[in-house]
């Protein structure tokens, strides 16, 4: 099971920008009002969130402020936040069960949510739809997939998701798969697959970007080593912060800058904070029989399985840590890797836990404050905020030859 899709949905009223949103701190009025002129000036981007898991399993209608999870194309703009990769996440229970048929319907909803809302949103392919959507006002919406398995070790349908608008491919998710390791299992192929890494070099020549997040660390360093292309790490924390196998080292960090790629930081609490991770890890094996007779009892009706098991979580979780936990770790990213190499990657709507101020995408002001207040200068923080990972996805764009 996706352990974030146990999630603790707390909606807090944040109205963008204001400083009585973030009373649980004290906020320099002269510095939020700088804050929101780059905020404002920047094109913000984050390239992971799970929005289509809500979607498809559970009605959601993203034109719609809504209270079901933390992404909806209202909350994007009163947060600031232009452009998201909405990733089609497929499970690896499903890799052997076709899950292509999956992926198909989940990129088709959101091509119909995206058009039942072109007012406020639109698909981008290319970074030049991005600047130019971005240009109108509206939304941009981009897709990516998170686990390859639904490539089926197929270059064809990997090609296809392409022409469909995939521009990116997490490898792999919690379980190897028949393309590489997974940063959470036991390894099977020492990194990546033969098939790995013939898939490495058709995303090249595509021009669709690599996402290592999930992977293990031989893995990692397979694809460093094969691409000729920038890769991402679409939601990743820094392993020396929160010692957790789906973070990365800093000799990953330091490699990942010499590739010229850029890691996304994630805004999970288990992966920023070591004592949140520590907590959850307990009460996850405390709850575990409980979960387990609750899928068992739900059949074949999962989605009320996901309703109960989050009402559960929500009861027992821990505290989330404090918005500074996440800037420790772009802090940290920025120090090893250098600024050029660090952008968002929240993992809204796909993460059990998040920093507070940050608990859906109405709070990214926040951020854009809080590297003010570290010292970051203007140009910077838009290049975490965006130009970073605008910069790697249009190297990669130059490398395809689709």
């Amino acid at each position: 099971m996706k352990r974030s899709l146990i999630s603790i949905y707390v909606v807090l009223s944040l109205f963008v920008f204001s400083v009585s949103a973030f009373a649980a701190e004290e906020i320099d009025a002269g510095l939020m009002k700088k804050a929101k002129r780059i905020h404002n000036d920047a094109i913000v981007i984050d390239t992971h969130v799970d929005t289509p898991m809500l979607m498809m399993n559970r009605g959601l209608e993203i034109g719609e402020r809504s209270d079901m999870g933390e992404v909806d194309l209202v909350r994007m703009k009163e947060g600031g936040l232009d452009a998201i990769f909405f990733a089609v996440f497929i499970s690896n229970d499903l890799d052997d069960r076709h899950p292509s048929k999956r992926t198909l319907e989940t990129i088709d909803v959101i091509y119909r949510q995206v058009r039942q809302n072109s007012d406020l949103a639109e698909l981008a392919f290319s970074t030049e739809d991005i600047r130019r959507i971005h240009k109108t006002g509206k939304r941009v919406i981009l897709v990516g997939i998170e686990n390859g398995g639904p490539v089926e070790g197929s270059l064809g349908l990997l090609r296809t998701y392409y022409r469909l608008g995939v521009r990116y491919i997490t490898l792999t998710h919690n379980s190897n798969n028949h393309i590489c390791d997974s940063a959470t299992d036991k390894p099977k192929w020492n990194g990546l697959s033969p098939f790995g890494e013939k898939m490495v070099a058709e995303m090249n020549r595509l021009g669709m970007m690599i996402d290592v997040s999930h992977v293990s660390d031989d893995t990692f360093y397979d694809v460093i080593k094969l691409s000729k292309a920038p890769i991402i790490a679409s939601h990743s924390g820094t392993r020396a912060l929160c010692d957790v196998p789906r973070n990365m080292t800093d000799d990953m960090l330091r490699a990942l800058a010499q590739n010229g790629g850029v890691i996304q930081i994630v805004f999970y609490s288990g992966f920023l904070s070591d004592d949140y991770a520590k907590k959850s890890e307990k009460i996850h094996k405390k709850l575990a029989p409980v979960f387990k007779k609750m899928r068992e009892e739900a059949g074949d009706n999962q989605n009320e399985f996901y309703k109960k098991a989050f009402e559960l979580w929500k009861e027992n979780a821990p505290p989330a840590p404090g918005i500074e936990t996440l800037i420790d770790h772009i802090d940290h990213a920025v120090k090893v890797a250098g600024i050029d190499h660090v952008g968002l990657g929240s993992d809204f709507d796909g993460a059990g836990s998040f920093p507070v101020g940050l608990e859906d995408v109405s709070g990214y002001p926040l951020i854009t404050y809080h590297l003010l207040k570290r010292g970051y200068s203007e140009e910077d923080i838009k290049k975490i905020l965006g130009g970073n990972l605008l910069r790697v996805f249009r190297k990669v764009e130059q490398t395809g030859k689709y």
